[in-house]
């Protein structure tokens, strides 16, 4: 068997693969990782076969059908090059498994450590969002909400505006996900790349808790407040972590309002190439912009990654 890690961000690639989670699948066509999900019980037999078969031609694929001997234990087919010659194989080849979302879900909160309990029905989004269960940091009151999602790009943008925003969670949360989407979520909670939470440690692999952490402990907590009150009214600016609002000058403000995106919404990231011409500044950078000792780049935008930039507002 693969590493536990390693089996996690295969099985969710291979969820992200798959079309229909309600249809089988081949294990055999996932090399070893199909192995491995059978043998975790992440897919069960579906006690079906493939009826066709791309079998070896001159230099590529064919398709062909195929008859199943159960009793035997293979399956034959005619050969597409000599067709008086009937060709068997192993019948494992060909069988079909269903996923098996709900017991990977309990694993994979286990692995985590999540103190909560796993919520009974996990599923809020059919084949795409998940509810992993709650993780409680140090001795937080109000645990953070965890989710894992496949696909979210076809999944109904009404649908995740209702789970994600929902003011019921009690506090800002993390989506995993196999890549981070392109777009944002809707909703306060904070997306992340599964791998980016699995570390190594005496040569096993270990989910990464204070990495974890650190990320939940950065998201402001998403109770109503006077605390969370964020607004650009003209040149003043108010930001959650702001005690009071801030005074800028009018170059500055265009360079937030550019930024600002949409209220309901995950502020964009943005490079300071598109703000300075979006915002009319004379700037050379966000760093240029907001260095007077009473704000600095920091306090207003925090860097995503190199060269991009993301307001530090909340949806």
């Amino acid at each position: 068997m693969s590493s536990v890690g390693a089996a996690h961000i295969a099985f969710l690639a291979a969820l992200e693969q798959a079309g229909d989670l309600t249809k089988p699948v081949c294990a055999f066509r996932m090399g070893r990782c199909g192995d491995d999900f059978v043998e975790r019980r992440w897919l069960r037999p579906a006690h079906a076969y493939l009826t066709r078969q791309m079998v070896s031609f001159l230099d590529g694929e064919i398709e062909v059908e195929v008859e199943i001997d159960e009793d035997a234990g293979v399956y034959r087919y005619r050969s597409p090059q000599w067709r008086s010659r009937i060709l068997s194989r192993p019948l494992s080849e060909i069988a079909l498994h269903d996923f098996r979302v709900d017991a990977w879900l309990h694993d994979l909160g286990k692995w985590i450590g999540l103190e909560e309990p796993c919520p009974t029905d996990q599923t809020r989004i059919p084949g795409h969002l998940w509810h992993l269960g709650d993780f409680r940091v140090c001795k937080t009151t109000e645990p953070a909400p965890v989710f894992i999602a496949r696909r979210v790009h076809f999944a109904s943008p009404e649908a995740l505006t209702s789970v994600l925003a929902d003011p019921a969670w009690g506090r800002r949360g993390v989506v995993l996900t196999r890549e981070r989407p392109d777009l944002p979520l809707p909703g306060a909670h904070e997306v992340r790349a599964f791998s980016d939470f699995i570390g190594t440690q005496e040569g096993e692999d270990r989910f990464d808790s204070a990495a974890f952490v650190r990320v939940l402990r950065s998201l402001t907590p998403s109770s109503a407040s006077d605390e969370r009150t964020q607004y650009l009214d003209g040149d003043d600016l108010k930001l959650p972590h702001f005690e009071t609002a801030f005074r800028l000058s009018p170059a500055r403000a265009r360079i937030v309002k550019a930024s600002w995106g949409t209220d309901g919404y995950p502020p964009p990231v943005v490079t300071w190439a598109e703000t300075k011409i979006a915002a009319h500044s004379s700037y050379q950078s966000f760093d240029d912009a907001f260095r007077d000792g009473k704000l600095e780049r920091e306090d207003v935008f925090e860097l995503v990654e190199h060269g991009k930039y993301r307001l530090r507002r909340i949806p």
